[in-house]
């Protein structure tokens, strides 16, 4: 069941909030799996067959961030599925980017440290 769901309209289902109407709205996995009509656990299979997984999206130069703003922050009357038609393009031409989790985590600690002092146990 995972292959009949279409890449694109699981990419805005599930990535952008985008409902069957084309209208921004909040959806969790949950939400996603009713409007397919399957379980969970298939819009999961589906993500990762189709390259969509959040793991996937981390490791793709894509802005996935941007891409929600986009659709958040239009004003009515925009079509938004042109929008995430844009989006879905840039995602299929992102390349892929390593991302190096140490180098990042040891970033984020030297960033913690600068901002919330170098105490132990809530010393500051």
């Amino acid at each position: 069941m995972p292959d009949a769901i279409d890449p694109f309209a699981l990419f805005c289902a599930y990535h952008l909030g985008l409902d069957a109407s084309g209208r921004a709205r909040f959806a969790h996995l949950h939400d996603v799996a009713r409007r397919f009509g399957v379980d969970p656990e298939q819009i999961t299979e589906a993500l990762e067959r189709h390259g969509l997984s959040a793991a996937r999206m981390l490791e793709l130069d894509f802005d996935l961030a941007g891409a929600r703003f986009d659709i958040e922050a239009s004003p009515p009357g925009v079509d938004l599925m042109a929008i995430a038609h844009m989006h879905w393009e840039k995602f299929l031409a992102a390349p892929e980017k390593k991302r190096d989790w140490q180098a990042e985590a040891e970033q984020a600690a030297r960033e913690n440290e600068r901002i919330f002092g170098g105490g132990k146990d809530g010393d500051q």
